[in-house]
């Protein structure tokens, strides 16, 4: 059972209602519950109400008159089940509201849309496959709740395609789901596990060790591992380079500062055995973009560490974040405030390398100055080398995407498409040999366990950590592969923040390096 289904309210126990409460209480019972029931999708935990319908009943004066605005559209549209879908799945993917995209996924579905018309909305794309009106709806409905302005052109295409009344009732239906995304926002409403996995206990809990701690207000970005297990660990705000030590015990390891940089350090990708690219950006300032090459043959820890710029990116990059390999001599760099992700075709040694844009996708943008602090676009970057898939995660969008690469060119062979949305994840690890994502949700302080195949995750994730919350993940970061024997798929490193940018309520805690076993 899921213990937050409220997200900051509780769920109202129906024998405290009073008699208005209860009265809303029974017509959601006989209404929308049970169109929940058919639809597929959970509005209950026991007898109590989840979703949009737990906190209408604690204004019982205005919801009866809100429920009758809802029926009275439902009832008397000019649209069709199909184009109402539309629109109430593109105003859910602009609130990116997760219990409002779960729930008409399922409506969706039984409305006629197909699963990857279904995935393309809740990314925030127009879809290929939907009817002519049909993607005239998903424009209209977006650039309504985006732009709250609809150009001319847009309008009269809209008015040849709905006409009058039909705008009208067009705007009537956003307009009921912005309010029901605003109720599910507010309130941090997440939606339910999907039921197939949870029945089936597939997604057991994983469990945490500390190895290392650091100090409270560590911005930890990211880490890579060694072959000894040894690790390297960057701190953003700090500007810090860290080397932690193999752990032999249960006590903690004491990291080792490596080394200090000019600006916030962030990804950090191994590019032959024991050197490695550190990526370091002004973000929140001038912008500037470097990459610094750590060579570590030969190190022993107490020794000095030197590394050495050997890169500036033009002035169009703007944060570089996340990085990976894609073959030997060429890693893909996420970009997360300029919404793009770079190529480095690396020479060997890495002193010489040339940089052009990989990809650049409406999904990969940031929202500037609307989220404080600011949260980036794409974030992390993984490559899954079998199914020859590039995957990433877009954080303010709250999206995992993933798009195909051709393995001769190692250029994307088509277009981004949605994994699973409704996360704020940041970077990640895969298990090819599962088929499996383990997902770092930073606001969320989860670790998340997503299929890499689309279609099988019933549009949202499982948490192995995290869910009952706990002070152990507070700000989860990142995740990387241990390189022991027997170790991949099973046991990886995790590096928080302890609540850095999200603090728990007692306050950040010390930031944390740890070994999490699946």
């Amino acid at each position: 059972m899921q213990t937050n289904l409220g997200g900051r309210i509780p769920l109202l126990d129906p024998a405290a209602l009073t008699g208005e409460q209860r009265a809303i209480y029974d017509r959601l019972k006989h209404t929308m519950v049970k169109w929940a029931d058919a639809s597929g999708f959970q509005s209950t935990e026991g007898d109590r109400l989840i979703g949009p319908f737990n906190p209408v009943l604690l204004s019982p004066g205005i919801t009866p008159a809100f429920l009758d605005l809802q029926d009275a559209e439902q009832a008397n549209t000019s649209l069709d089940g199909r184009v109402r879908q539309v629109v109430i799945l593109a105003v859910g993917a602009v609130w990116r509201s997760p219990y409002e995209l779960y729930a008409h996924a399922a409506v969706a579905a039984k409305a006629g849309l197909s699963e990857t018309a279904i995935r393309a909305l809740v990314s925030g794309a127009v879809p290929e496959d939907l009817r002519p009106e049909e993607q005239l709806a998903a424009r209209f409905a977006r650039a309504l709740s985006t732009g709250h302005r609809i150009e001319a052109a847009l309008y009269h295409e809209a008015e040849a395609a709905f006409g009058p009344r039909g705008l009208v009732d067009l705007v009537y239906l956003a307009g009921c789901y912005h309010i029901v995304c605003g109720l599910l926002n507010i309130f941090d409403i997440p939606a339910p596990a999907a039921p197939d996995r949870a029945a089936s206990g597939s997604t057991k809990q994983a469990t945490l060790t500390t190895i290392a701690l650091f100090p409270v207000r560590s911005f930890l970005e990211n880490l890579a591992v060694r072959r000894d297990n040894s690790v390297l660990v960057t701190s953003m705000n700090a500007r810090e380079l860290f080397y932690v030590a193999p752990s032999s015990g249960d006590a903690p390891v004491a990291p080792m500062l490596l080394h200090r940089f000019d600006q916030p350090t962030t990804g950090l990708v191994e590019i032959e055995p024991d050197l490695f690219l550190v990526s370091t950006s002004n973000l929140y300032t001038t912008h500037e973009s470097f990459l610094h090459l750590l060579d570590l043959r030969g190190f022993q820890p107490g020794s000095p560490v030197r590394p050495e710029m050997v890169f500036r990116f033009p002035d169009t990059a703007r944060g570089l974040n996340g990085s990976c390999l894609l073959a030997p001599g060429v890693v893909l760099i996420a970009d997360c405030f300029a919404g793009l992700i770079w190529r480095l075709d690396v020479q060997p040694g890495g002193r010489t390398m040339q940089a052009g844009i990989w990809l650049k996708h409406e999904t990969m943008g940031y929202f500037p100055g609307k989220q404080k602090p600011e949260q980036p676009g794409v974030n992390g970057v993984r490559y899954a080398a079998r199914t020859h898939h590039l995957y990433y995660t877009a954080t303010a969008r709250k999206l995992l995407m993933r798009v195909p690469v051709d393995p001769a060119t190692l250029e994307p062979a088509g277009s981004p498409e949605l994994v699973v949305a409704g996360r704020m994840g940041d970077d990640f690890c895969i298990d090819e040999d599962a088929s499996v994502i383990y997902l770092a949700t930073h606001r969320q302080n989860s670790i998340d366990r997503i299929s890499m195949d689309p279609g099988d995750n019933s549009g949202f994730p499982q948490s192995v950590v995290g869910d009952p919350f706990t002070e152990a993940l507070v700000g989860p970061c990142s995740l990387a592969w241990g390189r022991a024997a027997g170790e991949y798929g099973r046991v990886a490193f995790v590096i928080s923040d302890g609540g850095t940018a999200s603090p728990s309520p007692g306050g950040p805690l010390p930031a944390r390096l740890q070994r999490v076993e699946f």
